[in-house]
């Protein structure tokens, strides 16, 4: 299989596997509170993996079922009021944009839509220019699911800094394919799961919370994990860990961390150089495709590793189906991906290609021949 789908799940170390099924292996044996007792210092060595990689601390770090779980826990637990502000970008994921107006018709605050300029860029100072007492929340979809644009999250963060306004970032499409440092973000809460680029099982993801932001939230759900019962009755925790509950799955999360091993071994650095150079090679290789349009933002740079495209005469969907009997997988990425940037630049779907740092010369060759022998059928 030639694999250009690294922006829904990665593919999955041997080693990811194997961690896995070792764990429920030894959970059959011995029963999964005895074996959850044993993974310990496994799952410290998880947090503290997760908190080199973003440059924070372990404490900073929940482990969660994935990105959605993630982002609306911590969303959710804000004490949003009526007429307070919430700004999100025209490439908000389409999960967190229902969320936030699940939001607004429960609470009454009110969701817009940040000013960008023509190319995709955020416009700072439009945007500096229109914040007041109201704005209560800044959410950025770092890298859309469409593959529109890469926004620049650091400048954001610094405007928020400035202001004062909590500020979450969605890094599912970023983190293990570009560098995340959240302490040059500026960010107060950052999001992922594990099985995008990081290449670990469906199922795993993290939240990063700032020092200091768990007391301004109300979670929802809590248990004995995050709400500890004492003699004076149940505390909320005021790190991370009350975003946490005590029924995950052990197993999954040692196979994150298989999989943060796996990428450690062979340097992030590397790895994040790879993405970008097959990004570039892809972008170029595609030209010569008749009839291919590629639909990113002119502000995108060509290095980002998820690249949408169309192609005449044949829709998305079935671009992908036909390059499935090639033994290439694409994704078809729809109006509920990045629903503001699509109604705004009159698109229903775009086929999303993307590469990873094990993206071969091979693959981007299938992958372009292909597309020209699918742009010379007659369209159906």
């Amino acid at each position: 299989m030639h694999y250009f789908n690294q922006a829904a799940g990665g593919l999955m170390p041997d080693r990811v596997l194997q961690a896995v099924t070792d764990y429920m292996q030894r959970e059959q044996a011995l029963g999964s509170y005895v074996a959850a007792q044993q993974a310990q210092p496994q799952l410290q060595q998880l947090y503290a993996q997760l908190a080199a990689l973003l440059h924070c601390q372990p404490a900073d770090i929940a482990l969660t079922t994935g990105n959605t779980h993630g982002w609306c826990a911590v969303v959710g637990a804000l004490p949003l009021q009526a007429g307070d502000r919430v700004l999100v970008t025209p490439g908000e994921w389409g999960g967190n944009y229902a969320m936030l107006l699940q939001l607004q018709a429960r609470t009454g605050c009110v969701v817009e839509t940040m000013p960008c300029t023509a190319d995709g860029h955020i416009d700072l100072e439009a945007l500096e220019a229109g914040l007041d007492a109201r704005v209560q929340l800044i959410a950025l979809t770092w890298v859309p699911a469409n593959g529109s644009t890469v926004y620049d999250a650091q400048a954001l963060g610094q405007l928020c800094a400035r202001h004062g306004i909590p500020y979450i970032i969605d890094a599912a499409q970023a983190l293990g394919h570009i560098p995340v440092d959240v302490q040059a973000l500026q960010c107060d809460v950052l999001t992922a799961p594990g099985r995008k680029w990081l290449c670990g099982p469906r199922g795993t993801g993290l939240v990063y919370l700032k020092p200091g932001f768990a007391a301004r939230l109300q979670p929802m759900t809590v248990d004995h994990v995050s709400c500890p019962i004492t003699p004076t009755g149940p505390v909320l925790r005021q790190d991370a860990r009350m975003l946490e509950q005590s029924e995950s799955s052990v197993a999954l999360k040692l196979g994150l961390l298989a999989a943060l091993d796996t990428a450690q071994a062979e340097g992030w650095a590397q790895r994040f150089a790879a993405i970008a150079e097959r990004a570039r090679q892809l972008r170029s290789a595609l030209a010569d495709v008749p009839g291919l349009r590629l639909h990113s933002l002119a502000a995108a740079p060509a290095d980002c590793g998820i690249v949408p495209f169309t192609l005449q005469g044949h829709t998305p969907a079935q671009v992908q189906q036909a390059l499935l009997q090639c033994h290439i997988q694409v994704a078809a990425s729809g109006m509920g991906f990045t629903p503001l940037d699509m109604q705004a630049r009159d698109l229903s779907a775009v086929v999303r290609a993307s590469v990873s740092a094990h993206t071969t010369d091979a693959d981007i060759q299938a992958l372009v021949q292909a597309l020209q022998a699918l742009s010379a059928a007659p369209a159906r």
